[in-house]
């Protein structure tokens, strides 16, 4: 029987750094979707949500996250695309956690982005 190849520690964090590379370079190219996603993410986990309007919101933020995985198949935003989706894995009872995960990965994708550039001030 073979057994499954773990990879180290060590390529797990070189595949962590990859997919934040392609989520980081998805978010500069979409700036505006990348906006309207957070928004929609932080209304959906902080505020009321009607049962009514979840097929609806859902399918605005598939869309948004489509716009962002068409920059690569290893950003992390696949997770989110299939894991909100209704008609692939999405469920409504798992809709406000999952957009509280998002916006945890999109708060950390900015600290990443913001530790990757060196910037320097002219006087």
């Amino acid at each position: 029987m073979d057994e499954m190849v773990k990879p180290d520690i060590k390529a797990l964090r070189q595949r962590n750094r990859d997919a934040l590379d392609l989520s980081a370079t998805a978010a500069a190219r979409h700036p505006d979707v990348m906006r309207q996603l957070r928004r929609l993410a932080l209304a959906v986990a902080c505020e009321p949500l009607d049962i009514g309007v979840y097929h609806r919101t859902a399918a605005e933020m598939v869309r948004l996250l489509e716009t962002l995985c068409a920059t690569g198949a290893g950003t992390v935003f696949v997770y989110f695309r299939r894991g909100l989706d209704p008609n692939c894995e999405g469920h409504v009872r798992t809709f406000r956690p999952m957009c509280r995960d998002l916006l945890a990965v999109l708060e950390e994708l900015d600290r990443w982005r913001a530790r990757q550039r060196s910037i320097r001030r002219v006087k």
